[in-house]
């Protein structure tokens, strides 16, 4: 596949919702400095469906609030502008949509894992959990794209996976669309204008973490590993010892790690359990 068929390819792929709803509207917003939370909640409340993900998220027990969250501006107090840039930009891709398969099924299940095992670590070394949280729940967003726009093809991708677990997913999706899921969510994001920190991160999300220079891409290698543990998937990701030895971290913590994001994935539940 030459790279302007890629190219093309990964235009089609990223292609956003040409009238802007409410989510839309919402990351247009969050440009604006002069937005308040205020603000943001009367645009999420104008989506019902918007607004039920934003609360639930709020409401559950990661979040300390179980039950107390009735607003969408309060919600957005609660979860921080990194978290609601994230779920918008979810909704706005219609990843949120219930009817049919609009994304591989442990989709869901290892993205909010991976979100809850970025925040935990995060936090273990001081670093922003909201933003770690961001970048874990957006980090395989790719996949999910790739699998909207030829559905088929990348079920093939993953029958491959599961016949041949040796061979890298990034090889197999570069094998078929001539780009990796991690190549697209790269450029999806940066279509939207997210942090150029973030997007690094989530483009560098399955390389070696020696060869991953910023602490965020560090901790989303270290976050997907744990996750991987804990809710089994197709991808091979990287060692949970060598990644945090990486980031100065002793490898016996990898298992006090791990029953802290067993723990945070349970009170997670409630907004898991909205799309499965």
């Amino acid at each position: 596949m030459t790279d302007k068929h890629t190219s093309e390819l990964a235009a089609e792929i990223t292609q956003l919702p040409v009238q802007p709803g409410a989510a839309m509207r919402l990351l247009w917003m969050l440009e604006d400095p002069r937005t308040s939370a205020a603000d943001l909640g009367r645009v999420i409340e104008s989506d019902p469906a918007l607004s039920t993900q934003v609360i639930r998220l709020a409401n559950t027990a990661f979040y300390g609030l179980s039950g107390q969250v009735s607003s969408a501006w309060r919600a957005v107090t609660v979860l921080g502008l990194a978290t609601v840039r994230a779920l918008a930009t979810t909704a706005a891709f219609d990843l949120f949509n219930t009817k049919g398969r609009a994304v591989p099924d442990d989709f869901w299940a290892h993205s909010v894992c991976t979100a809850a095992a970025s925040s935990c670590a995060a936090a273990r070394l001081g670093h922003q959990a909201n933003e770690a949280f961001s970048v874990g729940l957006l980090h395989d967003i790719g996949s999910a794209l790739m699998f909207r726009r030829a559905p088929r093809r990348y079920e093939l991708v993953l029958e491959r996976l599961r016949s041949e677990p040796d061979v890298s997913i990034l090889a197999l999706e570069i094998a078929e669309f001539g780009i990796s899921h991690a190549q697209v969510a790269e450029a999806a994001l940066a279509a939207m204008k997210f942090p150029a920190a973030l997007t690094t991160a989530i483009a560098s999300h399955h390389f070696q973490p020696h060869k991953v220079e910023s602490p965020l891409g560090k901790v989303l290698i270290l976050g997907d590993a744990i996750a991987a543990e804990i809710e089994p998937t197709t991808e091979t990701t990287g060692s949970i010892e060598e990644a945090l030895l990486e980031l100065g971290l002793q490898a016996s913590a990898g298992e006090s790690l791990i029953e802290q994001v067993k723990c945070d994935q349970e009170n997670l539940v409630g907004f898991l359990n909205v799309r499965t």
